[in-house]
């Protein structure tokens, strides 16, 4: 009875460690402390942003630009600054990534490239961040090739990336999936 008993209890346990894993409910080892820094307009990036901060028990830093960019016609010309690789001027930064171990940026994709404000931020605090971790919102358009220009901006390599388009953003299963995984290489990588 005793056995049996225990067993149950067992169970629960490893049933509970594998729901908190799935769920992303791992911590950096160590104590490290992990900022993630995102741009949003639509509201996909700040979502995966906030998912991926609760997740590591993190801290979130929304960058804001200082042009506008709402409207039909704001939108094209986004994209034409996106293209060109143009910088922004940005809001005040709250946080100093020099204080973190590691900075997790994320970017919607405009034109096949980062958002105008994400790349003035790399170019502004590169030289601070220690290591770095990247994530895309895109359409359709491969995070891998704007990862690259992430990586030669800020002059670090990613320990991680990964990338969620139109489609993954709306299932619930793939999302949750990729979220997961992006958290368990990040917390493996900082072992």
């Amino acid at each position: 009875m005793k056995s049996r008993l225990l067993l149950i209890i067992l169970g629960y346990l490893l049933i509970g460690a594998t729901v908190s894993i799935a769920q992303g409910g791992e911590k950096m080892a160590n104590n490290k402390k992990v900022l993630v820094v995102y741009y949003s307009k639509t509201g996909n990036t700040e979502r995966v942003a906030k998912d991926i901060a609760s997740r590591l028990h993190a801290d979130i830093e929304k960058i804001t630009d200082k042009k506008n960019r709402s409207g039909f016609l704001n939108y094209f010309f986004a994209a034409k600054d996106a293209s060109k690789k143009s910088l922004t001027e940005l809001g005040e930064l709250q946080k100093n990534p020099v204080n973190y171990d590691l900075t997790i940026i994320g970017t919607p994709i405009w034109a096949w490239n980062m958002a105008p404000a994400v790349r003035a931020y790399l170019t502004k605090t590169g030289k601070q961040l220690k290591k770095v971790a990247f994530f895309t919102t895109s359409g359709n358009t491969d995070p891998k090739k704007v990862v690259g220009y992430m990586e030669e901006v800020s002059g670090k390599k990613a320990i991680a990336l990964t990338g969620f388009n139109a489609k993954e953003l709306k299932d619930k299963k793939i999302y949750d999936e990729k979220i997961s995984a992006f958290v368990t290489e990040i917390v493996r990588q900082n072992k």
